[in-house]
């Protein structure tokens, strides 16, 4: 993982730079994330579900990230009161340490750091955790903290967007994996072309998208976010993982996805809301750049 980590963060680097020169535009990004969405991650999600070998473990891994993002919203609301940080930054800190970005940049990263990880833990702790988590509890948050409660989107474009092509292709593979379909290679090797593309199309959107405002404008709510975000969730979920009993590449796969970095998506839904956004934004430029030092790190440990 030390490897791809590097390769990971000087790629982000690289990407930001081409855009500072203007070679890159940050316009783009979009269409990259939509590519990322619509083509390559579903064939990546696909190609782990149908091919790999589910074990009953796997349904605990959602459990060990919704019981750590109950922890983590715990932590980051006693931090903020005893700091006396105002409400909107309260909110803001809270919403950008208690979900990561794990469905485009933790399990893209999974799949390329080798052996010893469960692929299928990382596309259950996105899928039934994350997914979750960003469409209840970061909008519930962000309504309660924000200047515009109740005005933001409804609840149908929010359970909506859990039916992305992603869970589908979660769906579908395991549906392939269940009736006991052997893939030719035809369908197999396209897929893992696809899937190979998710990490490196992410990691230039990462670069494109990273602004340096947002950090100088609210560094102390951004160091809080981070600490949290990168250092207290993974072992928040390594003692909730440990405590429930997996283990092994599961528990491995757990600890790392809860160390993921502020979920791009916070920013966008706390925007909506107007809770203090410098801080979600320096966040996710931060923990962004970090994540590559600290994950290596924690893989080392376990």
């Amino acid at each position: 993982m030390t490897a791809t980590a590097i390769a990971a963060l000087l790629i982000i680097l690289a990407s930001w730079g081409l855009k500072a020169a203007g070679v890159l535009r940050r316009d783009a990004a979009p269409i990259l994330i939509q590519i990322v969405l619509y083509l390559t991650l579903p064939a990546l999600v696909f190609r782990i579900m149908a091919t790999s070998e589910l074990h009953t473990s796997l349904l605990l891994v959602p459990v060990v990230g919704m019981i750590t993002h109950v922890v983590l919203v715990g932590v980051a609301w006693a931090v903020c009161r005893a700091g006396g940080a105002s409400r909107a930054t309260t909110g803001a800190v809270i919403i950008a340490c208690a979900v990561g970005n794990t469905g485009f940049f933790g399990v893209p990263l999974i799949a390329a750091s080798g052996a010893h990880l469960s692929l299928p833990a990382a596309v259950m702790f996105d899928t039934f955790c994350t997914g979750i988590l960003t469409w209840t509890s970061t909008f519930w948050i962000s309504a309660h903290y924000g200047e515009r409660a109740g005005s933001g989107p409804s609840a149908g474009p929010m359970w909506r967007n859990l039916l992305l092509p992603p869970t589908w292709a979660m769906a579908a593979g395991l549906l392939v994996n269940a009736l006991g379909v052997d893939l030719p290679d035809g369908v197999i090797r396209p897929l893992e072309i696809l899937g190979a593309a998710v990490l490196p199309l992410v990691l230039v959107y990462a670069g494109l998208v990273i602004e340096w405002g947002g950090v100088r404008r609210a560094w102390r709510g951004v160091c809080t976010a981070t600490v949290i975000r990168l250092g207290v969730s993974p072992l928040v979920a390594l003692a909730v993982a440990a405590a429930l009993g997996l283990e092994g590449d599961v528990l491995r796969t757990v600890v790392l996805m809860a160390a993921m970095p502020t979920a791009m998506m916070s920013l966008v839904i706390g925007g909506w809301y107007r809770v203090n956004t410098d801080v979600i934004a320096g966040s996710v430029v931060v923990t962004a750049l970090l994540a590559p030092v600290v994950l290596p790190v924690l893989r080392a440990v376990l």
